[in-house]
C-alpha cells in the first residue's frame, strides 16, 4: 500500500473509532487530571495542523542517512511502550468542551491535504522548516509515518479512556 492510502486508512480508523461515541462522552474524562477523548483528537489535530505547510516548506535532497531512518525508532518509543509522554507547547487540547463534527472535519481535510502532498512531493526530500523536537530534521516520508504512528498510539489512548469510562 502507498503512503496516501496507508494515511488515509489512519485517518479512516481514528475517525471510525471516534464518531460514535456519543456526544457527552466525547468530552468526559475517566479522572480530573487525565484527557478526555476530545482532547486526545484535538491533540493529533494541533500536531498535524501545520503539516501541509512543512511539506512545502524549504527542503534538500542531500541528507546524510537512509530517508527512513527515523522510521523503527519512532515505532518502538510510540508503539511498542505503554510509557506515558508529556505533550507541551500549542499541540496541547485547549480547555473546554469540544465539538466532535468540527474536529472530524478540521482533521480529515487537513489529512486530505498531507495525502495528497505525500503523493505529489518527494517523499525523500529532509524538510528543514521545523526540527522534530525527539528525532530533530525529518524526511517527508518519515513525516506521515510519524502521523501514522502517532496517531496508532492515541487510538491504543482512546481505547483505554472508552473502556475506563464504561
Amino acid at each position: 500500500m502507498d503512503l496516501k492510502n496507508k494515511l488515509l486508512e489512519n485517518t479512516e480508523d481514528l475517525i471510525g473509532i471516534t464518531k460514535p461515541i456519543p456526544d457527552p462522552q466525547f468530552n468526559m474524562k475517566a479522572e480530573e487530571d487525565t484527557w478526555s477523548v476530545a482532547d486526545v483528537f484535538e491533540h493529533l489535530y494541533r500536531s498535524e495542523y501545520g503539516i501541509p505547510r512543512l511539506l512545502t516548506g524549504k527542503t534538500t535532497k542531500e541528507i546524510d542517512r537512509a530517508v527512513d531512518a527515523n522510521l523503527e525508532l519512532m515505532r518502538e518509543q510510540f508503539l511498542k511502550s505503554d510509557t506515558k509522554m508529556k505533550a507541551s507547547g500549542v499541540i496541547l487540547p485547549t480547555e473546554g468542551e469540544k465539538s466532535k463534527e468540527d474536529l472530524i472535519f478540521k482533521f480529515h481535510e487537513n489529512r486530505k491535504k498531507i495525502a495528497e502532498l505525500s503523493q505529489e512531493l518527494d517523499p525523500g526530500e529532509l524538510c528543514l522548516a521545523f526540527k522534530h523536537p525527539v528525532y530533530g530534521f525529518l524526511t517527508r516520508l518519515e513525516w506521515v509515518h510519524f502521523n501514522i504512528i502517532h496517531t496508532r498510539r492515541h487510538i491504543k489512548q482512546i481505547k483505554r479512556i472508552l473502556s475506563q469510562l464504561n
